[in-house]
């Protein structure tokens, strides 16, 4: 074991005195938390700008029963001036709802009467006013027809044949935990980044430098120089995943996340298990890294390639957050799609059967000394030492 060892203190010395290699270690951990706090503060903003809402109106006075009863549900008006349509397409409303001249006469009469919401669908920003401000119409209708039954002596319930009760078996944690779905990805996500710099310079890097002779007419295994750049680089993926792992929980007790009717807490335990989950797509990124990055005959060439790789990780997540899926026992031995799951259970707070634990890491690890020995017998080629 002591030709490994060197090797694997010479990487990490040399990793350290790598500027490149510290900043792609340490940047995505320190970038992760701040975005998890906009994204999240963001949401905390577009909920509050729902509270507290300003609709353009032309003809309020034509409805001040509908204005009023809208001015109670906490919505504010301005006067809408001009063409409506004109005003929502050059974006100086975000919507204008028009109450046509004959909107209390029809009323009156028990009509059916109409108003105009004119707004741009292609709009992110207000799609959620737009919503609202819908949403308020038909429950004043809701109201007003109600009126009229019991003006006729019939009761509303006529009008009401199914009520649906609603009954939730989700945990308030788990609920959080779906909502807060993007904080897995930026956590699995930093395993594939924080190593990334080590894994490329100790493959592509050497092969641009010209040093794999230097370094393999040692009386050394192949496998044991591997092992030793593989576990060095790991180290890295390790610091950068752990620094974001305990970074964005720490975030997340500082944002006010109860203003999304939310609650979310993990406990130290809790970490520390989510830290373990994650622990094997560690090694699992840096040797499918030192895999590619042999083939690469510069470190600029061998991010290229690498990029892809940074995106497998965030197929999982991306997956079960459009399409969930049903956890079953043998998904934890799928690599990644496993320890997604072992992540998003924990920190929901959902009981993990103890196999999970054993089945994730053992798939895991098996794949990364498939990959390291394929890395050891390219390492034998001529083509890869001198070209």
């Amino acid at each position: 074991m002591r030709p490994f060892a060197v090797v694997l203190v010479k990487e990490c010395l040399d990793g350290v005195r790598d500027r490149r290699a510290v900043l792609s270690a340490l940047i995505f951990p320190v970038l992760a938390p701040f975005l998890v706090y906009f994204l999240i503060h963001t949401m905390i903003e577009l909920r509050s700008q729902d509270k507290d809402m300003l609709v353009a109106v032309q003809g309020a006075d034509n409805a001040p029963h509908l204005m009023a009863w809208m001015a109670e549900k906490g919505v504010e008006f301005s006067v809408a001036t001009g063409d409506p349509k004109t005003l929502v397409s050059n974006q100086s409303e975000e919507l204008v709802l028009v109450i046509p001249d004959n909107f209390a006469a029809r009323i009156a009469e028990a009509k059916t009467s109409y108003v105009e919401l004119v707004s741009d669908s292609s709009r992110n920003d207000s799609r959620i006013t737009v919503a609202r401000v819908r949403s308020l119409v038909r429950g004043y209708n809701s109201e007003l027809a109600s009126l009229r039954l019991i003006v006729r002596g019939v009761s509303p319930e006529v009008m009401s044949v199914i009520s649906i009760v609603d009954s939730e078996v989700a945990s308030q944690q788990e609920i959080a935990t779906s909502v807060l779905s993007f904080i897995p990805i930026y956590i699995v996500l930093a395993a594939f980044i924080s190593g990334m710099g080590i894994a490329v310079d100790s493959t592509a890097g050497e092969r641009e430098r010209k040093t794999f002779e230097a370094l393999l007419i040692n009386p050394v295994s192949r496998l044991q120089i591997v092992l030793g750049k593989w576990v060095a680089a790991t180290l890295f993926a390790v610091l950068g995943m752990s620094l974001t792992l305990v970074l964005c929980m720490l975030v997340m007790s500082y944002v006010q996340i109860e203003e999304l009717g939310l609650r979310f807490h993990v406990s130290a335990l809790q970490v520390i298990a989510m830290l373990l989950a994650t622990l094997p797509l560690a090694f699992l990124a840096t040797s499918m890294q030192m895999l590619v990055g042999i083939f690469a005959k510069s470190f600029k060439d061998a991010q290229s390639y690498i990029g892809f790789l940074v995106l497998l990780p965030m197929l999982p997540g991306l997956y079960t957050m459009f399409n969930p899926i049903k956890t079953e026992t043998w998904m934890y031995a799928v690599p990644m799609l496993g320890q997604h799951l072992l992540l998003t259970d924990v920190m929901g707070g959902v009981a993990v059967p103890v196999v999970g634990y054993f089945l994730s890491p053992m798939a895991v690890l098996l794949l990364c000394f498939v990959f390291s020995a394929i890395t050891a017998r390219l390492f034998k080629r001529e083509s890869i030492i001198f070209s």
